[in-house]
């Protein structure tokens, strides 16, 4: 199953890389330029995600997880935002979308590089990386069984 304590620290390492050289140009978008650096950046968090992934590393799936949640979180509110106003419930929703958005879309928000679309579509983006990447972790966990059973 892989060192799962050295994975999660190459994992941490890897995001904190990610979100910090994508943190600008994700909350100044279209503002700021992505550059290079930003693609490699958010890439290099995809291949180490890939890797965990298929490690079958329990981190990465709660990782992947908190990614589908905060992406499918933060498109959708924001594609509500400019219909919905003085719900005072919606506006409690629409407070958490912005720490999510930072916490899990900015790290991957590079890939914006190749795109050059909205944040909104960058969340949705992200969304469907995280499925791809659950449905891999998914086949690697029950490839995985039958191969030791």
């Amino acid at each position: 199953m892989g060192n799962p304590k050295k994975c999660l620290i190459v994992l941490s390492a890897i995001y904190v890389l990610a979100f910090i050289v994508n943190l600008i140009p994700s909350i100044m978008f279209p503002d700021a330029t992505i550059l290079p650096i930003h693609a490699v950046a958010s890439g290099l968090l995809l291949v180490c995600m890939f890797g965990t992934c298929l490690l079958r590393n329990r981190v990465a799936k709660l990782l992947i997880m908190a990614i589908l949640f905060a992406s499918v979180t933060v498109f959708t509110l924001i594609s509500f935002e400019s219909y919905v106003y003085d719900i005072v419930l919606l506006d409690a929703l629409f407070s958490i979308q912005y720490p999510l958005y930072i916490l899990f879309v900015t790290p991957l928000f590079g890939l914006n590089y190749f795109l050059n679309v909205n944040p909104e579509y960058v969340a949705l983006l992200v969304f469907f990386i995280a499925i791809l990447l659950l449905v891999i972790h998914e086949l690697a966990v029950t490839r995985f069984d039958r191969v030791k059973s």
